[in-house]
């Protein structure tokens, strides 16, 4: 079975944007020098990226046609994060194991990340089909994905970001693990002995706990990368500007994206600014789902589109 991607991207996303937060004291010109916004450029640049990114899709999509909603606030940059399950294969390709929009507010820095479970029953935009949300980037690549999502949020997402599972050891590693409180049954599925309180977990340890289904399902699993979340902005803040620019330029070189050096260095000075901590929401929310079986067998998550929609709205908007 092919290895899966489950909170990777999001740790590159959330250095990306919040890695020197923890120097809110000290001008943006010294948080970064001149050294490391060009490692920082070079992570970006496509030449660079570990493998290839696929560009021939069953289904074209127009970049300039992805359904977005033109309507909504702008102050808020809503961006796709998405991990795939295709191993050293290409990064744009395949079911994405990840699904996320993260919300940045460009005035306030402010940020708030939103996670789709992978089995949402939703219509593929531009098709006449219906799958899971996971497999738009599989039929379509990354845009196909964007415009589902956009499709079916009501979003006016343009920007997205796919990632390399290796890149997230790499990076948790270089920070010096993360530490989280885990359960008996976690600390067995990971092969660690339980401890009491948090203990620091490793790379590949913190990989494997967030990819656990084995103890509840799919939702349970979205609440361990949140929990993974706190613990990885912890240690972050806990670290020199030195070790977390290290840890923003390996995350970053393992991505896919039509981000740009200009988005990145226009984003990171607001959100450094912002003290607030990072808001968190899981869709569909509970009351609003059921699981179920299409025609052909398929195990889904069947759900109110109105109810998560306005949901989504609510929570980034204030609708």
């Amino acid at each position: 079975m092919k290895t899966r991607i489950s909170f990777a991207l999001l740790l590159c996303l959330v250095l990306m944007f919040a890695t020197v937060s923890f120097a809110e004291d000290l001008p943006f010109e010294r948080e970064l020098s001149q050294s490391q916004i060009n490692a920082i450029t070079e992570s970006l640049m496509d030449e660079h990226k570990l493998f290839p990114v696929q560009t021939e899709f069953r289904i074209k999509v127009d970049g300039k046609d992805l359904n977005a909603n033109k309507n909504l606030k702008p102050e808020w940059k809503n961006i796709l994060l998405m991990g795939t399950d295709t191993g050293n294969e290409n990064l744009n390709y395949g079911r994405t194991d990840a699904m996320l929009v993260l919300s940045i507010n460009k005035k306030t820095g402010e940020m708030k990340l939103s996670s789709l479970v992978r089995d949402m029953y939703v219509p593929i935009a531009g098709t006449n089909m219906h799958n899971r949300i996971n497999a738009a980037n599989a039929f379509g690549g990354p845009l196909l994905a964007v415009k589902t999502v956009n499709t079916v949020l009501d979003l006016n997402i343009e920007k997205y970001a796919s990632i390399n599972f290796s890149g997230f050891e790499k990076v948790v590693d270089t920070l010096g693990g993360v530490e989280i409180e885990l359960t008996p049954s976690e600390a067995e599925i990971i092969g660690v002995s339980k401890q009491e309180g948090a203990q620091v977990l490793n790379g590949k340890q913190a990989l494997t706990y967030v990819r656990i289904r084995k103890t509840d399902n799919n939702f349970g699993r979205n609440e361990r990368q949140r929990t993974f979340l706190v613990s990885l902005l912890n240690k972050t803040k806990k670290s020199s500007v030195d070790v977390a620019i290290d840890s923003l330029s390996i995350a970053l070189g393992q991505m896919a994206t039509n981000l740009s050096v200009s988005d990145v260095l226009t984003l990171v000075p607001k959100v450094i600014n912002n003290t607030g901590e990072m808001k968190l929401l899981s869709l569909p929310k509970k009351g609003d789902y059921r699981y179920a079986r299409t025609s052909q067998g398929m195990s889904v998550v069947a759900f109110d589109a109105e109810k998560t929609k306005e949901a989504f709205h609510s929570f980034v908007y204030g609708e």
